[in-house]
């Protein structure tokens, strides 16, 4: 989600600008919150913004994605807090592809072209160095450009570490480069047991904690692919697809393109809005969808 709020996260901005400016011949980061970072909030949080469509922003959007994950900290080497996350969340990227679900952004066009629904999903990392909370925005993308051995123009990394969540947003995306290799990354929290991130899913087997990260995933995925570096489509409160349908589930279940089933919530489309085929958002806007 777009911020334009400076006051209460300015701090960060100065360790993204004092990352940045460090390693700028290695790497560009865009720091929080007015140089393109989009927050998911928890649900206790969320709000959803007053525009109805969301305007093109005269920049390019995802026509397809290389999403590879990276599991970072040293709890991702123990059995017990891995649990189901991991081989979950592979399951996830795999069925999100050509999904029903991933469709739902088809509408969206840019400069490059249209989005689609193809995500190619190359697998994960472990990395069991200390992680960082995701303040430091250079740090994620730091990590990104270390970990990752080929980054490409259309990679989306998604970054999960073992600490807790601090602050009322459950996950982000963002944008910067590797070198000369422009990419798009987010950051998630661990999320077991957090109460202000869980989608309530009593129903699929997923444990608490998968199904926390995989609702948010859903979330930073649909609005990197529609608006990858703020050239994209967000309305004029600079909410984005996925805010705008932020913790709103119009079914129970959602069946991605592998037959797996996930609580996931929708994404925003214009086209549903302007023809009343949608379901409501937090805010009665009937502009959702979610592929079921």
């Amino acid at each position: 989600m777009k911020w334009l709020a400076l006051v209460a996260f300015v701090c960060l901005t100065a360790l993204a600008g004092a990352q940045s400016s460090s390693s700028k011949s290695s790497r560009q980061v865009n720091g929080p919150p007015a140089l393109g970072i989009h927050w998911a909030k928890g649900a206790r949080h969320a709000k959803s913004a007053g525009s109805p469509d969301m305007i093109w922003h005269n920049g390019a959007i995802m026509t397809s994605s290389t999403v590879q994950a990276i599991y970072w900290g040293a709890s991702w080497g123990n059995a017990s807090f891995v649990g189901d996350k991991i081989s979950g969340l592979d399951t996830w990227y795999t069925g999100y592809s050509n999904s029903n679900y991933a469709k739902t952004s088809d509408e969206y066009t840019g400069t490059n072209g249209k989005v689609g629904p193809a995500v190619s999903y190359l697998g994960h990392f472990i990395d069991s160095t200390m992680s960082s909370g995701g303040g430091n925005v250079g740090a994620i993308l730091a990590e990104v450009c270390k970990v990752i051995p080929n980054p490409v123009s259309n990679g989306y990394y998604a970054v999960y570490v073992d600490k807790k969540r601090s602050g009322n947003y459950c996950a982000y995306h963002s944008f910067g480069s590797c070198g000369s290799t422009p990419v798009q990354f987010a950051f998630f929290f661990n999320l077991d047991g957090d109460a202000g991130c869980d989608p309530g899913d009593t129903q699929t087997g997923h444990s608490q904690g998968l199904a926390a990260l995989s609702n948010v995933s859903g979330h930073e995925l649909s609005e990197a692919r529609t608006d990858p570096r703020n050239g994209g489509w967000y309305d004029s409160a600079g909410a984005e697809n996925a805010d705008k349908c932020a913790w709103t589930f119009n079914v129970p279940y959602v069946t991605f393109s592998n037959r797996s089933i996930w609580k996931i919530q929708g994404e925003w489309s214009n086209h549903a809005y302007d023809s009343g085929t949608g379901y409501p958002n937090r805010s009665g806007q009937n502009g959702c969808l979610d592929g079921h």
